[in-house]
């Protein structure tokens, strides 16, 4: 299992209106979206949540292999 920590991105469903980060998508109010602490927003409905998502799941991974959390 991958650790988790406070600054990593989660899920959430959306309180305002806004823009994916990667292609200018709109993001409404109501639809899951990936967030970054940074604020870097990344649409579930545009496929760019689910590949930020991905990403930084097979990130986390290796760093868990690679400090030997495993």
């Amino acid at each position: 299992m991958t650790r988790r920590y406070s600054g990593d991105p989660y899920w959430i469903t959306c309180k305002y209106t806004g823009k994916c980060s990667k292609c200018r998508a709109e993001i409404k109010k109501g639809d899951r979206a990936f967030r970054y602490k940074c604020g870097s927003l990344f649409g579930g409905e545009c496929g760019c949540g689910d590949e930020a998502s991905r990403e930084f799941d097979a990130c986390a991974e290796d760093e868990d292999r690679y400090l030997g959390h495993y």
